[in-house]
């Protein structure tokens, strides 16, 4: 197994996760992002969805 070192790591790609990793990684920090699913969080892939759609269709 290939052992890796990092500077940073951001654990969880919900709606913060991404731009801090961004931003340390222009820092010049060497960043890695952990995440067991889908990138944007509960909210953007699952949680708000079924919301969004209800309130559409009743317009």
């Amino acid at each position: 197994m290939q052992v890796e070192s990092f500077d940073v790591i951001v654990i969880g790609a919900g709606q913060a996760g991404p731009a801090l990793a961004e931003r340390c990684t222009r820092e010049g920090l060497r960043t890695a992002v952990i995440e067991r699913a889908h990138f944007g969080g509960t909210c953007v892939n699952v949680g708000c969805v079924p919301t969004k759609t209800l309130v559409a269709s009743e317009c």
